[in-house]
């Protein structure tokens, strides 16, 4: 039987490493980096190459980190497509529903931004 933080870190990769989550993952850069705290479990995540590397960790210095329940976390998951992904977010960090929150806070710099890509992953979310 695996572990909370085993289960946790399989549930962030379902958002953010498989589709549609992934979609939103493409224009990020190599070195771009998330921390998310899912129900206290800290993992962490970065783009390799076309790959977004996610464990179970701390970064040292993330871009973006955020805050989550795992309701959250399970209702971005199932998401059918980038739109529905991003309309979920947005009504976790809205608190739309009792049950389901997310906060998120940007960590790095105007230059890290433009450098990394996270303006298009912004415009995406609807952050920007």
């Amino acid at each position: 039987m695996a572990d909370k933080s085993d289960e946790v870190v399989e549930l962030v990769r379902e958002v953010f490493g498989e589709y549609p989550g992934s979609a939103l993952i493409e224009p990020l850069k190599d070195g771009a980096c998330l921390q998310a705290t899912v129900d206290g479990t800290k993992v962490k995540a970065e783009k390799r190459g076309r790959s977004f590397v996610i464990m179970e960790g701390v970064l040292d210095s993330p871009d973006i980190s955020v805050v989550m329940n795992r309701n959250a976390a399970e209702y971005m998951a199932e998401s059918a497509r980038p739109e529905e992904f991003v309309d979920r977010a947005r009504e976790c960090i809205n608190r739309v529903y009792e049950d389901c929150y997310m906060d998120y806070e940007i960590n790095a710099g105007l230059t890290r931004m433009l450098m990394k890509g996270y303006f298009d992953f912004a415009r995406m979310l609807r952050i920007l």
